[in-house]
């Protein structure tokens, strides 16, 4: 049975699946350098292309991924606080459509139970046990459909709907897939930077490297995968 490899280019996007001899003609033509990441197969994991021990009389030599070295990390751009911003206004949005369609058969009953909760606490002496029951139903509902939309969607995809329409995707900072036991480890994260007041998501904006609080715990990076990107 043929091995079949995959590989992250330097644009940060996933090509593959394709067979060792293909793989060996990437390296011919410099699209596969020592430092890119090739899936293996056999161990069902990614590893730098120059440890892979199918390819180590493949590979350029030094001068030739001299270039593409230094240009690879121009290629790669971490993306900024507006359009991340951007990109989770459409997820709120979309995530806030699914659930009202998915809650649509208990509509009547969770309109019922904010609008008691919401007049008990106009009152001057309100009864917290209705106020509990609409946060314990919010809870239940907005943490498994936030777990689901987010996680499902960056494990399998390495980007939101939100993400993907701005042009951005979620990768490790060694330029690997996340996979959903990284996605859902960052999931947890963002729950801790929303902790922060929003601190944690300005990080953004003021570090160098545009990552945020739940992005630093997870190991995280999101990038544009547009080549017009700016």
């Amino acid at each position: 049975m043929l091995e079949h490899f995959k590989i992250i280019g330097g644009d940060g996007r996933e090509y593959g699946p394709v067979t060792l001899e293909e793989l060996r003609q990437w390296c011919t033509d410099g699209r596969v350098g020592p430092g890119t990441q090739v899936w293996q197969p056999d161990e069902s994991r990614w590893r730098p292309a120059a440890t892979v021990d199918q390819l180590k009389w493949d590979l350029p030599t030094p001068p030739a991924v001299h270039v593409p070295q230094a240009v690879a990390p121009a290629a790669v751009r971490s993306a900024g606080f507006w359009i991340r911003l951007a990109a989770y206004l459409i997820d709120f949005l979309i995530l806030g459509m699914m659930v009202s369609l998915v809650t649509l058969p208990w509509g009547d009953s969770l309109d019922q139970i904010q609008k008691a909760a919401f007049a008990e606490l106009k009152s001057a002496t309100p009864n917290l046990s209705v106020v509990g029951r609409f946060w314990i139903v919010l809870i239940a509902i907005s943490v498994p459909s936030n777990f689901l939309y987010f996680v499902g969607f960056n494990g399998a995809w390495g980007a939101t709907p939100g993400k993907l329409a701005m042009g951005l995707r979620v990768l490790t900072l060694d330029g690997a897939p996340l996979g959903y036991r990284r996605a859902f480890l960052r999931h947890c994260a963002e729950w801790i930077t929303r902790l922060t007041f929003g601190i944690g998501f300005l990080m953004v904006a003021l570090s160098p490297d545009k990552r945020s609080l739940h992005g630093l715990i997870a190991r995280t990076r999101v990038v544009w995968i547009r080549p017009f990107a700016g």
